[in-house]
Parts: structure tokens; C-alpha cells; sequence
């Protein structure tokens, strides 16, 4: 039997411990309201010994923004999209490489130029706080595949490494390293080289759904679509694509145009020896 005081203290533990199961952390900051559309995030921004300093950033359909520092709302830095930068898919990505000596990461951004698919991929290295130019590929005969910045050639100075395509055939390519001319301590490493393949939506889907992947390096595509035997019913893409972000929309059918019914299907992607599938649902 327990006693009055025993029965007591056991109360008190008890609310004790569901106050704590049941305390809420105190809100530190709320953002203004942001537009649907508009990409926001932190990312790593500028170096503080072996760190890195993060800031807050905004990706619309015109401009790149930086925000100050802490949580801060208020752009410091704004780079504004070309117009072969917006048909591009707005794409800038931070290298994680300080190419100027002011501590602060430098940016890629891939262009499309041309007629239509497929579109002469450019690109050009900013500096973010002055807004100029480090370095451009842009020639009318050639595409370019995305930069890597890592010492190749363990000579102790940075090279900027990417392919180059033969435009529009696309046929053939070489590989090209420039010197930066930025020395470094870090032996080099080769990037890795991935794709990633999104969940289709809406899932489950009726009459049409999106499929999205990305590819980091420009790569021999196949994107297929299967039946739950693994018959392939439809090729969705089979082409070579220079790296870059991608929609495609299926509507239910297989190669002859025919009205597939409701039941569980699977995409795969496939580049070079890789291979990604998810599955997903038509639904009547």
C-alpha cells in the first residue's frame, strides 16, 4: 500500500513529466511572408577559419538575392538573371570555393542559348559581391557541361575542369582544364558525379502526371516507363542532355498512343551505368 505522501510525490513526477513532454520551444524568427515560386534557404557563404558562415538566400524569376547577416531579411547582394539564364531554369550554384581572397564563395550559372531543344549550354563563374565576371564559356559552336573547381594535376593551384560538346550534333566532346591560378593545400578529388530522380506528382494521377530529374554533369538519358510485370510500356526520353533540371509529363498511354488502365506503374532513369525507378499510381 502506498502512502498518502508516496502517492503525492508520484503526482507531482507525473505532471512533472508531462509538462515537460508537453513544452513548445520559444520562437526565435519568422520570416516576412515569401511568394509560392520563390526558392529560399541558407547556404554556405563565407569562410571563418576551417567553417563556414551561412546566409539566408532567395531565388525568384529575375534576381538572386543574399540576404545580411544573422536573420536578416534585407538583400545585401542581388545578381539578376540574362534572359539565357531565366530560359535556363534560373540555375546558380555556389562552387564552395573562395577564387577572389575575400573569404566568400564564388557562383556558377548555366545559360541556354539557340533555337529549341537541344538548347548550347553556357556558363559563367560570378563573384557575387561585385557582380563581375571570373570566367565564361560561350561560343556559338560548342555546349558546355557545369564547371568543377578541384586541383587535378596535384600542382598545388585550382584548375577549372568541364566538358565541351560539339554543337548541335552534340556527337563528340573534350574535357578542358583551366588554371585559376588560386593555389591551395587540398590535394584534389574528382566530384561525384549523380543524378537524382524526383517523386512524380500528383500520385496518384489522372489524366497526366510530371516527372522531374537532374543531372549534374551532361549525360546519355533514358527515362522509361514500366508495368508491374517490368514490361517497358512507353519511352518517356532517350537523348543526350547537357546537365540541368528537367519536367517531363506522361498521360497514361504506352508507345501506340493506347489509354493504359488504372493500376501501379514504375519510371526508371538511367544514365550511364546508374539507374534510379520509383513507382507510381493511375488512378480512374
Amino acid at each position: 500500500m502506498f502512502s498518502k505522501a508516496k502517492i503525492l510525490i508520484l503526482s507531482i513526477i507525473l505532471i512533472s513529466s508531462i509538462q515537460s513532454v508537453n513544452a513548445q520551444w520559444d520562437n526565435e524568427w519568422t520570416s516576412p511572408q515569401i511568394q509560392t515560386g520563390v526558392i529560399s534557404g541558407w547556404l554556405n557563404f563565407q569562410e571563418a577559419g576551417s567553417d563556414w558562415q551561412t546566409r539566408l538566400y532567395t531565388i525568384d524569376s529575375l534576381t538572386f538575392q543574399i540576404m545580411q547577416e544573422g536573420y536578416s531579411f534585407t538583400p545585401q547582394y542581388i545578381y539578376t538573371f540574362t534572359a539565357s539564364e531565366r530560359l535556363a531554369g534560373n540555375q546558380i550554384f555556389s562552387l564552395s570555393v573562395d577564387l577572389t581572397g575575400d573569404n566568400i564563395t564564388e557562383f556558377y550559372v548555366l545559360g541556354f542559348e539557340g533555337a529549341g531543344s537541344p538548347y548550347r549550354q553556357t556558363f559563367k563563374i560570378i563573384d557575387i559581391t561585385t557582380g563581375s565576371v571570373l570566367f565564361e564559356r560561350n561560343d556559338p559552336a560548342y555546349s558546355y557541361s557545369v564547371p568543377s573547381i578541384w586541383d587535378v594535376d596535384n600542382d598545388g593551384i585550382l584548375e577549372a575542369v568541364f566538358s565541351r560538346f560539339d554543337y548541335p550534333s552534340l556527337s563528340n566532346y573534350t574535357l578542358e582544364a583551366y588554371s585559376t591560378g588560386v593555389a591551395t593545400s587540398v590535394k584534389g578529388n574528382a566530384p561525384i558525379m549523380k543524378f537524382e530522380l524526383e517523386q512524380n506528382y500528383p500520385n496518384p494521377f489522372n489524366p497526366t502526371t510530371t516527372i522531374e530529374y537532374n543531372l549534374n554533369s551532361s549525360e546519355n538519358v533514358q527515362l522509361n516507363i514500366f508495368d508491374i510485370k517490368g514490361e517497358r510500356i512507353k519511352t518517356l526520353v532517350n537523348d543526350f542532355q547537357p546537365a540541368g533540371n528537367y519536367k517531363v509529363q506522361w498521360n497514361g498511354t504506352n508507345s501506340r498512343g493506347s489509354k493504359l488502365s488504372s493500376g501501379v506503374y514504375f519510371y526508371s532513369i538511367k544514365t550511364g551505368g546508374s539507374v534510379s525507378t520509383k513507382k507510381m499510381i493511375l488512378l480512374k
